[in-house]
């Protein structure tokens, strides 16, 4: 049984990475990993240094067939990676970009339903298999996870280190959790506020193994990146510098700001202090408690970094995925089976009203600015209105008829 079972498996993993190497064949592009393995490669095959400029000159060439134009806004196509990200891309920077594009599509495509599945069981969500299965196959339709398969984003992968962290602490596989959250040093700007708090609370409890095998495991990283290329911060900070030139969207609470265009850097600036002095006193409020206090800190933090982070993108959305079983797993708690529906009801309007703002409002192949607004806003109403209950250790009942 089991290996037939395996046998289908291996089937359907390589059906499913001949269609993305068709489509891949077809549909050049996917600019956001070719970066990448351009620098792994040039450092797998060629021993060159991911963040020389010969190797970014080299991916501009593929993607615009010339230097790009930074003034115009094109993509200078700096690795822009920590060093350790390459325990991620240096295995693809073996193969052909078409196979190992193809390849990494899969891996995407299998992540982002596992990235779903882990929210659900992070939320202690059970809901039935049928809608289980519509929710992973949202996680894959919807907006942002299908762009993040097409451009190849990274952030998928980050987000499911950070499922993964967060429920390894809840099921108090304690080395395992440290472990994960060294590994999201790969995609800093996705946890630099998660993975802190987790420590904080991991510490607060007296579960020192978290803190000393999350604090170990990156010093290990840290370590071996710096025995590899010894002055890799300084060149990746220099191309970090470089960012801003060519990138006009900030974080979604400057977008939002941006209404009011003379007053755009003063409200950016307060709103985003506001929302991190709030998200301190949250913490603060964790700090020392169970687990589902723990746990909707957590989200809240992953909302909030997608609304303040000076630099996002909405691929880093998928991250959220989980903050949206937690809201469902809330409804299901108080409305039983009545909650099915609704939940339905709002997978199919996030996935209709999502493609449909993006196709109402793009301008040939990019995305508005207004992609940054509506999930991260409406998950952050869903955390509070569910904070209540989120935050119980033991809900009460819900309500019957007479």
């Amino acid at each position: 049984m089991w290996g037939v079972s395996l046998l289908l498996l291996a089937g359907l993993l390589v059906g499913l990475t001949w269609a993305n190497y068709q489509f891949a064949v077809r549909s050049p592009g996917g600019n956001d990993f070719l970066t990448r393995w351009v620098g792994a490669n040039a450092w797998m095959q060629e021993g060159i240094n991911p963040y020389d400029p010969r190797v970014s000159l080299r991916a501009q060439e593929l993607i615009y067939g010339r230097p790009a134009d930074p003034v115009s806004g094109e993509d200078v196509a700096n690795f822009v990676y920590p060093l350790p990200a390459m325990i991620f891309f240096a295995p693809f920077g073996l193969l052909p970009y078409t196979a190992a594009r193809a390849v990494w599509m899969t891996v995407l495509e299998i992540s982002l339903p596992v990235l779903a599945l882990l929210g659900a069981r992070l939320a202690r969500w059970n809901p039935p298999m049928g809608l289980l299965g519509v929710l992973m196959l949202f996680s894959i339709l919807w907006y942002h996870g299908f762009r993040a398969v097409v451009v190849g984003q990274f952030a998928v992968i980050e987000a499911l280190l950070m499922a993964a962290a967060l429920l390894a602490i809840q099921r108090k596989r304690d080395v395992w959790a440290g472990f994960l959250l060294a590994l999201s040093v790969a995609k800093p700007q996705m946890a630099f506020l998660v993975a802190p708090f987790t420590v904080l609370w991991a510490a607060s409890h007296r579960r020192w193994s978290v803190v000393v095998s999350s604090l170990g495991f990156l010093a290990l990283l840290l370590g071996v990146s710096f025995l590899l290329i010894p002055d890799w911060p300084i060149l990746w900070l220099r191309q970090l510098a470089d960012y801003p030139t060519y990138t006009d969207i900030g974080s979604p609470i400057s977008v939002l700001a941006s209404i009011v265009p003379p007053a755009r850097s003063w409200i950016d600036r307060i709103l985003t202090a506001l929302l991190l002095l709030y998200l301190l006193w949250e913490w603060s409020q964790a700090l020392g408690k169970g687990e589902r206090p723990f746990l909707w800190a957590a989200q809240l933090t992953l909302v909030i970094t997608n609304l303040v982070a000076l630099r996002t993108a909405t691929t880093n959305f998928v991250a959220m995925l989980p903050a949206l079983c937690l809201i469902f797993a809330v409804w299901s708690e108080r409305w039983g089976r009545g909650s099915h529906l609704p939940v339905v009801l709002t997978l199919v309007a996030l996935l209709a009203g999502l493609w449909a703002l993006f196709l109402s409002t793009v301008e040939g192949n990019v995305e508005s600015a207004a992609m940054y607004l509506p999930l991260p806003v409406i998950l952050l109403l869903g955390l509070w209105w569910a904070r209540w209950w989120a935050r119980r250790d033991q809900l009460p009942p819900r309500a019957t008829g007479p």
